[in-house]
């Protein structure tokens, strides 16, 4: 008999550990946790070569526990503002001194204060939603949204199956975007076959301060529904975008394709007359046909 090999078993951190040692990390190292952490992240995916156990939508659910860094900024930021207004109550002959666009500043105060309190909490709360209850996640409920029959697939477990049984299968991977041969999993979930549009989006925006320039390049994915709904994910360079633009091509030959704020984006996304879906409705059609027909005579 042919003795089985048992697979190694390799040590690696999972959930919520991970999660656990990167913010004891961050807490008590600061701006010197950056290495570790990012050494840890690289070592989990090296030793789960076949995607992440818990599947990848699970898996970006839970990142999004990183909104809770932009929830502290704007926590902090109230906190401060309400700190300055209740200081200058202490000492109003200091705040009699001030110019007039400070003193205006000084008694908007407590409305910013307030303003930036509630965006802390919401930001917050989105995160540990998304994090810790899976099914009331925006993942989730834009992959119930596009069901058939949305009320026969309630559970976040039957819902990601879907989408990562399709991309442990036919998934090509372009950065932060997953492209499968039913499934297209960015920061929210399309289907392929609902997808009416896809545009690539490409900007440099430059500000100089003082003598140093700094320029912030931008590279989004829209993709549109047959809804007129969008979903937008960054990626980090030009090649990411246009590797996920050929491989959308291939995956949906259908669709309308090209770059954002251009004139198919516009009539896409806003037609509002009822002929004018109609009309993009049945080109698209017809060019699904024509696409079927191209495909069947090749296999002939």
């Amino acid at each position: 008999m042919e003795s089985k090999e048992t697979p190694e078993k390799c040590f690696y951190l999972k959930w919520p550990w991970n999660a656990a040692v990167y913010i004891v990390l961050a807490v008590v190292m600061r701006l010197f946790a950056v290495p570790p952490i990012l050494f840890l992240m690289w070592w989990n995916r090296k030793q789960q070569p076949d995607g992440p156990e818990e599947g990848y939508c699970l898996q970006r659910t839970r990142r999004r526990l990183t909104g809770l860094i932009p929830a502290a900024a704007f926590g902090a930021g109230g906190a401060l503002a309400v700190w300055f207004f209740l200081l200058g109550q202490t000492i109003p002959h200091e705040v009699e001194q001030l110019d007039e666009q400070m003193r205006i500043f000084y008694y908007l105060c407590p409305f910013l204060g307030t303003g930036a309190a509630l965006i802390s909490i919401f930001l917050a709360w989105r995160s540990l939603r998304d994090a810790f209850c899976p099914e009331k996640s925006a993942l989730a409920g834009s992959i119930r949204r596009q069901l058939s029959c949305p009320d026969e697939v309630p559970s976040a477990k039957e819902l990601f199956a879907l989408v990562d049984q399709d991309l442990k299968q036919n998934g090509q991977w372009c950065g932060r975007i997953g492209v499968g041969k039913e499934w297209v999993l960015g920061e929210q979930v399309s289907r392929i076959s609902r997808i009416r549009g896809v545009f690539s989006r490409e900007e440099r925006h430059a500000s100089a301060a003082g003598k140093r320039t700094r320029v912030v390049c931008i590279y989004e994915i829209w993709i549109v529904d047959d809804r007129r709904q969008q979903q937008i994910t960054s990626l980090r360079s030009k090649r990411e975008l246009e590797d996920a633009m050929d491989c959308l091509r291939r995956r949906a030959p259908a669709a309308q394709f090209g770059t954002y704020g251009s004139k198919e984006y516009k009539d896409l996304v806003f037609a509002e007359e009822e002929m004018e879906r109609y009309a993009q409705e049945r080109a698209y059609r017809k060019r699904k046909a024509m696409q079927e027909e191209r495909e069947r005579l090749e296999q002939d």
